[in-house]
């Protein structure tokens, strides 16, 4: 007897206002807004950066999933990943239900429709094997016209500091969480996860090989562990022409684990 497919309910978007992209070489079909937040080439990173060694290490949330991308690659490319979403915004919460259907991982992927600031918000404390998030890189300065995009990439009711908190309270104890973002950032990122998580792993990611200072860190820490941390080679992104180099490309068209990480 066949197994019943399972179905999320997804909300209606105006087809017109749909952009249809894909990631990880077509593997990944993404519907996104035409004229709001975008996918970029973290939410990959920060998927390929994602490990599942043992069943302890299966359910995964990722915190502020906007259209689903770092999660859906994650599920692609991990067979026993379990992962949930939550996103804030409506439209990228009725894109990111649309996602997961149309990839078939209705069964592996859970949106979840809600802000971190709101106690209602139905997850469990400690209930996760790994949190994963790309949090808004801007703390101030001036806000995108376009308000889904501002929403996503600048900082409001919560900051990274309500951000980097949510996520070690919704992370079981020696569990993982992994984060890309802005490498100026970075002191503040270890700050927050001081005391909190250790065993911390930072990964740079370059624009180029020349480059003064690195785009983007990743950066992965074990909750309630004192383990030293560890600093990678890193990843370099483009040639001197802005082209990906070969290693990135790959990385970008196939469900790859992050090398060297």
């Amino acid at each position: 007897m066949a197994s019943a497919v399972a179905t999320i309910e997804v909300p209606d978007f105006p087809e017109a206002r749909i952009s249809h992209d894909y990631l990880l070489g077509g593997s990944v079909t993404l519907k996104q807004p035409v004229d709001g937040y975008r996918a970029a080439v973290d939410a990959v990173l920060l998927a390929a950066a994602v490990s599942v060694n043992s069943h302890r290490d299966e359910k995964i949330l990722d915190v502020g999933a906007a259209v689903g991308s770092a999660g859906l690659c994650v599920a692609k490319r991990l067979e026993n990943a379990k992962v949930t979403g939550v996103e804030l915004q409506d439209d990228l919460y009725a894109l990111f239900c649309r996602n997961v259907m149309e990839n078939g991982l209705a069964d592996r992927v859970t949106p979840i429709h809600g802000d971190i600031n709101n106690a209602s918000l139905p997850l469990v404390a400690e209930s996760f094997d790994q949190v994963i998030s790309n949090p808004p890189y801007y703390a101030g300065g001036t806000r995108p016209a376009n308000e889904s995009r501002a929403t996503a990439h600048q900082e409001g009711s919560a900051d990274l500091k309500n951000w980097i908190g949510f996520c070690l309270k919704m992370v079981r104890q020696k569990g993982r969480i992994t984060l890309v973002h802005r490498a100026d950032h970075l002191d503040r990122i270890i700050g927050l996860l001081h005391g909190r998580a250790g065993d911390m792993t930072v990964y740079p990611i370059w624009s180029k090989a020349d480059a003064d200072a690195p785009l983007r860190v990743i950066v992965q820490a074990r909750k309630g562990v004192a383990s030293p941390l560890t600093l990678r080679r890193g990843l370099v992104l483009h040639d001197a022409a802005g082209t990906y180099l070969p290693q990135t490309d790959e990385l970008l068209r196939n469900p790859l684990p992050l090398p060297g990480f």
